[in-house]
């Protein structure tokens, strides 16, 4: 035997295990989907049949198998069927598309964990007749007591600087539209906007989406912000999953103060701690700079400054703060020695830029 007649018998019988129905005529339903128990579950489909059986039918049923996709099997269960009345193992199930225009989505209400499975959507036809199970697209229904939590993206938020535009959104499967998740969000910036609608897709089946815009703060900085989906099921209560981002925002030096310790006048000889806080970031790399009132010297660098109370060291002082996004200078704050004069008058014809 030649070779090119062992070729043709080889690749001639996979032509001929692909069913003509498969090609032909299929129905369009998602591969998968996840249910929550104690609510319902919509199922978008449509289906493909002949043309002219269609125009010229006169009833058109639908039936819904469950586990196996041959409607005589004995391991098949028939759910639904229009034609015969037939409704089992479910409290309710409505078709809500419209069959003569090949549209068979449908909803299961009341689902229970036991109703995991695979399921095949069957159309039968009268007059003339016509029958067919799309056994090659069945859906997976898979039922869970607890919903998958919200999706936040971005889901790592890199750093930003202060004053762009932020945008966060957030989404919730929403198996059941007639009963879709409700989403809020937790510490909101001040600028915050907020939109959130239920959307359609690819795949047919909807999700609620909510969007937020604002304007990134330093007082948003290491915030953790929410966005909680909650549920409505047939049960007490409500079920609810969350999903958390935390901020991180790079700002120049803002709010910088001074601190005495102690606070109060104080007399020659009392150890004197100056501190300089300031709020920035990134906070690791804050150059402070300390400066007396009529010194053009800087007297450390440092973010705390300790020495004796003397004579010589009572008057004002303030401090710097810079990181590699600006610098800010804090108010002057007076160091009262127990038994100086008083330093106000001088203190008023002070001019901050002789002194930096």
């Amino acid at each position: 035997m030649s070779v090119f007649p062992f070729m043709f018998l080889l690749f001639f019988p996979c032509e001929c295990i692909l069913p003509f129905s498969e090609s032909k005529y299929y129905a369009e339903l998602p591969k998968r989907i996840k249910a929550l128990s104690g609510s319902c579950v919509q199922i978008p489909c449509t289906f493909k049949a002949p043309e002219t059986i269609m125009k010229n039918t006169e009833r058109i049923f639908s039936c819904w198998i469950k586990k196996n996709q041959a409607f005589l099997h004995p391991e098949s269960l028939v759910v639904f069927n229009e034609s015969s009345n037939i409704l089992r193992g479910f409290h309710h199930i409505e078709i809500l598309g419209n069959l003569s225009q090949r549209e068979c989505t449908t909803v299961f209400y009341d689902v229970m964990n036991n109703h995991t499975d695979n399921y095949y959507f069957r159309v039968e036809m009268k007059n003339p007749d016509w029958k067919n199970t799309y056994q090659y697209n069945p859906i997976n229904i898979s039922v869970s007591d607890v919903p998958e939590p919200p999706i936040l993206t971005p889901t790592d938020l890199q750093e930003v600087m202060e004053e762009t535009t932020v945008n966060l959104s957030c989404s919730a499967e929403a198996p059941c539209p007639k009963q879709p998740p409700t989403i809020s969000w937790s510490n909101i910036p001040e600028s915050a906007h907020i939109t959130t609608q239920l959307q359609e897709k690819p795949d047919k089946t909807q999700s609620v989406f909510s969007y937020m815009t604002f304007k990134a703060s330093y007082k948003d900085h290491r915030k953790n912000i929410s966005c909680t989906a909650t549920f409505p099921r047939n049960t007490p209560k409500d079920t609810t999953v969350e999903s958390t981002v935390m901020l991180r925002i790079q700002f120049p030096p803002k709010e910088t103060h001074i601190t005495i310790d102690p606070s109060d006048s104080v007399s020659v000889g009392t150890n004197v701690t100056l501190t300089c806080k300031s709020k920035a970031s990134p906070s690791n790399d804050i150059i402070f700079s300390w400066y007396k009132w009529g010194d053009s010297k800087r007297l450390d660098y440092r973010e705390q400054m300790t020495f004796g109370a003397n004579r010589t060291n009572a008057g004002w002082y303030f401090c710097i703060a810079e990181n590699e996004y600006g610098i800010q200078k804090s108010k002057e704050i007076q160091l009262i020695v127990a038994g100086e004069l008083n330093s106000e008058i001088q203190h008023a014809n002070y001019n901050q830029n002789s002194v930096i």
